[in-house]
């Protein structure tokens, strides 16, 4: 994400590593075929809302921290992420700025919303196809019939994150699994997910306080 924004605090650090049981059976589709399937899942997918439980794990795979939340998806660029749990936190887009809002820290950190898909995965969402190639290698496997993950691999090594999965249950977007560039990686498993609903525009307008911090970044 273009807010570099650490474990439990961005949907652009949402990760972990998707590994399949010997008994799956694995279908890897090469580059073209994993984008045209990625991108016809992502069209059925005009917005996205439900809650989210994640979880960060180190190098080793030892669990870090465990956050929970409400979150709000829209295409294009627009998004709504709010951190309950442990520590109350707010990301917002409205396609043009991004906000991260601390509420303990009474500051908010605003910045310009990027087009870099490499920095600020959410954009996955509105992407097109050739987009998506430009900027990653994607691959696609299948644990079964109704479980697909598309891996997405930047192009540019020095990203700020290494590999981004993105897992679909009965072709509905379930997990984001990301691992950055340190190692660590976290999973945000997505819950009570309800698809291409109405959404309040409001939402994804970020009011700064009275009193909060503004830091443009």
């Amino acid at each position: 994400m273009s807010i570099c924004i650490p474990s439990s605090r961005s949907i652009a650090q949402i990760l972990l590593a998707l590994t399949l049981a010997c008994s799956a059976w694995v279908n890897a589709a090469n580059d073209q075929v994993a984008a045209t399937q990625l991108r016809g899942l992502l069209n059925a997918m005009d917005s996205l809302q439900g809650k989210f439980v994640q979880t960060t794990y180190d190098k080793k795979g030892v669990e870090q921290e465990q956050s929970s939340g409400t979150f709000m998806l829209m295409r294009p660029g627009k998004f709504y992420w709010e951190t309950l749990e442990p520590m109350p936190q707010l990301l917002v887009s409205n396609n043009k700025t991004i906000w991260l809002y601390d509420a303990d820290l009474e500051t908010v950190t605003e910045r310009v919303f990027s087009g870099d898909l490499r920095q600020t995965p959410a954009l996955l969402l509105s992407a097109d196809i050739e987009q998506l190639r430009k900027s990653f290698t994607i691959t696609q496997t299948s644990k079964d019939k109704a479980t697909k993950t598309f891996t997405l691999t930047p192009k540019v090594t020095e990203d700020l994150f290494q590999q981004l999965s993105l897992v679909f249950s009965a072709d509905q977007l379930a997990e984001f699994v990301i691992q950055d560039s340190l190692g660590q990686t976290t999973r945000a498993v997505l819950q009570d997910a309800k698809r291409n609903q109405p959404l309040p525009e409001e939402k994804f307008f970020f009011v700064v306080p009275q009193g909060v911090e503004v830091i443009k970044d």
